[in-house]
């Protein structure tokens, strides 16, 4: 099932179904693959910013410009798993689509 995991070459990237389907146990920081994701493809360690869009009932938008920050709040739940994982979800669809349009338009990417 090719919707468990990401490919690069994914004719339609919709990270988001694949991403709600990940382990995302509240507070579990020991174990968190979107936190990890976040922290190799959302820039968290060097110096880019990610932002969670929230409503203003459940805390409105919050932005994260380091691993530690985002990860002290998963832990005490102030950053709830739908939200991670919508953000998780959006950076990837980002990163994967840019790696999908540069593969596409190199000819010799596909031999």
């Amino acid at each position: 099932d090719t919707d468990e995991y990401y490919l690069l070459d994914d004719p339609k990237v919709h990270g988001k179904s694949k991403m709600k389907k990940a382990f995302c146990e509240p507070g579990n920081v020991a174990f968190c693959p979107p936190i990890e994701l976040l922290s190799y493809f959302g820039g968290l360690g060097d110096g880019r910013a990610v932002t969670v869009s929230r409503s203003a009932e459940n805390g409105g938008d919050v932005t994260y410009t380091s691993r530690d920050g985002l990860v002290q709040d998963y832990r005490s739940g102030a950053l709830h798993p739908g939200d991670l994982k919508s953000l998780t979800s959006g950076v990837m669809v980002g990163v994967l689509t840019g790696v999908s349009d540069a593969l596409k338009s190199d000819g010799d990417a596909a031999k």
